[in-house]
């Protein structure tokens, strides 16, 4: 079971009365509800306002892990990190119209990450040495 599944299952609820479901438009995105003998899917499918707000939150996290997992050693790649970040993306499913929206995430967490001490290009560094 993934994170986010977990998420939507800890957090589903029995729909309260006088609610509607909501119809999705082209600002949503549609989840599929994990059906479970505990929280059969018929009765507990209603997601509150920050029940949303915490998978979207998982969502976020399991992209940035992701993202940098797969980009770190993109300075290796011996190409632009741009041209990187948009072979990623076709890899990924991700619209290239996104690529300098992602390249901008990837070089904030970078910079953020040295700025506050942590180098995590060293395991280049100790190859280089050998």
């Amino acid at each position: 079971m993934s994170a986010e599944n977990a998420t939507i299952r800890r957090f589903l609820i029995k729909r309260p009365n006088g609610n509607r479901p909501i119809i999705g438009d082209e600002s949503t995105v549609t989840i599929a509800i994990p059906d479970s003998k505990q929280k059969p899917v018929i009765t507990y499918n209603y997601l509150g306002k920050h029940a949303k707000e915490a998978v979207v939150e998982c969502i976020e996290d399991t992209f940035r892990i992701q993202m940098w997992n797969d980009l770190n050693d993109l300075h290796e790649a011996g190409c632009s990190i741009l041209k990187g970040i948009q072979a990623w993306c076709e890899a990924n499913g991700i619209s290239t119209d996104y690529d300098y929206t992602i390249k901008m995430r990837y070089q904030r967490m970078r910079n953020n990450y040295l700025k506050n001490g942590v180098d995590l290009r060293l395991r280049k560094r100790i190859r280089d040495k050998d």
